[in-house]
């Protein structure tokens, strides 16, 4: 019995405290939406679209700061009556008043095409809102003048002629999921509701038919703003729920902390049942990524070849992280009634990191003099093998006395100083350089040379012929003709 009443208790519906709170949260995350009004001001339609101004200012006091309202009318023509603004603490009580006021003037005849045209222009327009609510309303009788590009010709409601155009131009510019649109059905005082009418609008804008009572409607949905703003968002994150992952640096030891983010703008998402390729982990328990999270791993890095000598290198080891993802906050879903249940998801990185491996000097040459004895090939070895390193230190120039100049000479185990007239030093070529420097190592002895190409040059103070120069690094000053360089 304890068992039966424990699930249950699982599967309890959110109390209202909950839901608000998910609501909130879900809310505090959206980006800006946007609240377009579709008005039919033709002199049939006149006194219902007059009668929303109330409904339209009270929606505007309630909705976040940042949302952008915006107000469509047509009649003979399309006009935009209110362009979109976007509400702000400083200009909510103006705008309010605006809407209250704003001319919203009638026309006899009613181009419904020209309407859904000038539609779609605005709800595709660059600085639009990605998320859009729109709210039409009209009796959808499409009775043009016979000059409109949208008239089929006939007399009274009839079709709309190139009513795919319309539509096209949605497609192309826009995400159908990022709108919102609900259409008021509403019989004129000279036409009744046009089926044909409407049912152009829902196929080329989309949404659905709602009711012939657009004011009652607007007052309910004002009451559920907080759930109705955000279902879009939700919505759209549901549709391709996803995480990224990001490495930080890999340590010697190959562990390193792999961020992941939630791509959900709204959405909560956990992360169960993980399983990694390319790493292991001992986390065991779900993540919640609200929206990131990290995670230690250690990497399944290559072993590296045996060497003899002291060897670096770079490779990469590609990561995937495979898990169970679940959507939520869990009240605001059940409200909406979205599925928060598991779907397979996963992610990948590929990580850099950097080898070190070999013997050092002291035991490979202990391993050759074992290996071969204390004379003959170790001896040749010792004498004839060199490794390139890293040049160390920085070489500074200075010209007659001028300023000094810095060369960066630390990622090369050659490098070319090329010397002017001018006063200019720089990393070059060395057929075009006046002194060369090079190191290298021999078993565990660092050997650095100078190799000198001018007449006149001195070494710590003593002439220089031409030539290659044995010298210690960070304590080798150098003069050539006019130039002073110092490696420090």
């Amino acid at each position: 019995m304890w068992l039966v009443l424990t699930a249950l208790a699982g599967f309890a519906a959110p109390t209202p405290a909950e839901t608000e709170a998910a609501l909130t949260k879900v809310n505090g995350r959206s980006p800006p939406v946007g609240y377009v009004f579709f008005l039919d001001t033709s002199q049939s339609m006149e006194a219902t679209s007059e009668a929303l101004r109330p409904e339209i200012a009270a929606l505007v006091e309630a909705v976040p700061e940042g949302d952008t309202v915006e107000i469509i009318a047509f009649h003979v023509r399309p006009y935009i009556a209110l362009a979109p603004t976007v509400v702000l603490e400083t200009n909510r009580a103006q705008l309010v008043e605006t809407i209250r006021k704003v001319d919203l003037p009638a026309g006899y005849d009613r181009d419904l095409g020209a309407g859904l045209d000038l539609l779609a222009d605005e709800l595709s327009a660059r600085n639009a809102p990605e998320f859009v609510h729109v709210f039409g309303v009209s009796n959808f009788c499409h009775a043009p003048t016979i000059m409109s590009q949208w008239s089929s010709g006939s007399r009274g409601c009839g079709p709309v002629r190139n009513q795919a155009a319309i539509g096209k131009k949605l497609v192309e510019r826009r995400a159908a999921d990022r709108l919102s649109v609900h259409w008021f059905p509403v019989q004129g005082t000279a036409e009744s509701v046009d089926a044909t009418g409407i049912a152009v609008a829902m196929a080329e804008v989309g949404g659905e038919r709602v009711t012939d009572d657009p004011a009652g409607w607007l007052q309910n949905y004002r009451a559920r703003l907080v759930s109705e703003r955000a279902r879009p968002v939700a919505l759209a994150d549901a549709a391709a729920p996803g995480f990224t992952v990001e490495a930080g640096p890999a340590a010697t030891d190959g562990t390193v902390t792999l961020t992941l983010h939630n791509t959900a703008r709204v959405l909560d998402l956990s992360l169960e049942e993980l399983a990694l390729t390319g790493a292991t982990t001992d986390r065991v328990e779900p993540l919640s990524l609200e929206p990131t999270t990290t995670l230690p791993v250690t990497l399944a890095v290559p072993a590296p070849p045996w060497s003899l000598f002291p060897r670096e290198d770079d490779v990469s080891v590609r990561v995937v992280v495979r898990a169970k993802g679940k959507l939520g906050p869990a009240p605001a879903l059940s409200l909406w009634g979205m599925n928060a249940s598991h779907r397979a998801l996963e992610a990948e990185v590929t990580v850099p990191v950097h080898r070190t491996y070999g013997l050092s000097g002291l035991a490979a040459a202990a391993v050759l003099v074992s290996v071969f004895g204390s004379s003959g090939l170790a001896a040749v070895w010792v004498r004839g093998k060199f490794m390139p390193v890293r040049l160390g230190g920085t070489l500074y120039a200075r010209h007659r006395g001028g300023p000094r100049q810095s060369l960066n000479i630390a990622e090369a185990a050659t490098a070319g100083i090329v010397l002017t007239s001018e006063g200019a030093a720089r990393i070059g070529k060395e057929q075009e350089s006046a002194v060369v420097l090079r190191a290298r190592r021999r078993l565990w002895t660092l050997l650095a040379h100078v190799d000198i190409r001018a007449d006149d040059a001195e070494i710590n103070g003593q002439p220089a012929k031409r030539g290659v120069h044995r010298v210690v690094p960070g304590a080798t000053s150098l003069r050539v003709g006019e130039w002073r360089l110092a490696w420090e």
